[in-house]
């Protein structure tokens, strides 16, 4: 393939070959058409490290602001669902500054390393009840009962979202991303739509009760960040910040959970290394992010007409800069093909992104990823991937990638 557009029709994010392997059209593309256009789509894929940290880098070129519109087209009745929501309003995680500068600097006091260090000792318990359980009956799916529920727990009690409506938030957050990344047929897009309509209002119901009845949550800090003198965002900002909060704390980790897991059973000498040796867990997950990366990448549109490496896009263009290319590009990374223990160095992914939309959560996300791999080293030494397990991922378009799920046995 020599042509922009026959390197791009490599992305296919509803093809079975793409969802079971995205890297071999990363190479590909990266070695031929860094930045290339995806006619089907309409889209720039980006997979050059300089051409992905350049877009990352300059906000002001390549906006954030559309990244929650959705994937695909919406039906008429649909749409007309979503437009009087929430749906299309602007998160503020993905303004400019100095409205982002504001909002980040009000939720980032939630991941400190000081909030994370008072937090450690609830995370421990939550992942040891849950290796317990997997314990107890031999086995299971440890994506659904261990790499789900932690990162679940632990964001909702961040948040303040009460235990009996976790269940029922999960099912509305799969039902919002859904309208996100895949293409769903009209009468999936009117259930998904009205439901989203549903969790608005559950939200904004928590946000009044909170107002009432303050407690020790985000949810308290921004209803009061809404009703200052000089606010920070309004009571709308926080629903719509909230519902891509719960689902960033713990979609992506809880697949950076399990992604890293199965690498390390995929080969029994390394989870055997790491049983042996807990310092090798903190590089397990940089290797994860590096290797396999729950977040492929993110959606960006230019404000202007410009140049992307060697390649002009137009204003208005939609790139979608794959991170996860980042990861495996031989020019940064030695047997960049390989999942390896023993790399020396600072991290060379870019999993969490670049700039100023780095994700606020990495800290956390890998806090609960280094403490779901001690602790299943410690109980479960003799883990195994069961018998006759041959993955499959769901769909995530070109931003999520996460196992189906991770049938395991304990001996």
């Amino acid at each position: 393939m020599s042509s922009d557009t026959s390197v791009a029709e490599l992305f296919d994010p509803g093809s079975e070959a793409y969802r079971a392997c995205p890297y071999a059209a990363f190479a590909r593309a990266r070695e031929q058409h860094p930045v290339a256009h995806q006619s089907a789509l309409d889209e720039w894929i980006v997979t050059g490290r300089a051409e992905i940290e350049a877009v990352q880098r300059d906000h002001e070129h390549f906006t954030s602001r559309y990244n929650l519109d959705g994937s695909y087209p919406f039906c008429p009745e649909a749409k007309e669902i979503l437009d009087g929501s929430l749906f299309f309003r602007v998160a503020l995680y993905n303004v400019e500054p100095p409205a982002h500068t504001r909002f980040r600097t009000l939720i980032s006091e939630y991941f400190s390393p000081r909030a994370l260090r008072r937090r450690e000792g609830a995370i421990r318990e939550i992942a040891r009840r849950l290796v317990a359980d997997l314990a107890a009956k031999g086995g299971g799916d440890l994506l659904q009962e261990f790499a789900y529920p932690l990162p679940m727990t632990v964001i909702c009690d961040i948040i303040g979202i009460p235990e009996a409506d976790r269940a029922m938030v999960k099912g509305w957050n799969n039902e919002w991303l859904a309208l996100q990344v895949v293409p769903l047929p009209p009468e999936q897009q009117v259930h998904c739509a009205t439901n989203v309509v549903t969790y608005e209002k559950y939200v904004l119901d928590l946000l009044e009760q909170r107002r009432r009845e303050p407690a020790d949550d985000l949810l308290t800090e921004l209803v009061r960040a809404s009703e200052a003198a000089d606010p920070v965002c309004t009571v709308e900002d926080a629903v719509v910040a909230l519902r891509v909060m719960i689902a960033a704390g713990h979609e992506t980790t809880s697949n950076l959970i399990s992604n890293a897991v199965h690498q390390l059973l995929l080969d029994r000498a390394r989870w055997e290394a790491v049983v042996k040796d807990r310092e090798l867990i903190g590089p397990a997950v940089e290797e994860t992010l590096r290797f396999d990366s729950s977040v492929q990448g993110a959606p960006r549109v230019a404000t202007r007409a410009l140049r992307v490496g060697d390649t002009e896009v137009p204003e208005g263009a939609r790139l979608r800069v794959m991170f996860a290319a980042a990861g495996r590009d031989p020019g940064e990374v030695d047997d960049p093909e390989t999942f390896r223990l023993d790399r020396q160095g600072p991290p060379r992914h870019l999993g969490f992104g670049l700039g100023i939309h780095f994700c606020v959560g990495a800290a956390l996300a890998r806090l609960e990823s280094r403490i779901a791999l001690e602790t299943l080293a410690d109980a479960l030494p003799g883990l195994r991937l069961a018998d006759g397990f041959t993955p499959q991922y769901l769909p995530g378009g070109f931003v999520f990638r996460g196992l189906a799920g991770l049938p395991v046995t304990c001996s």
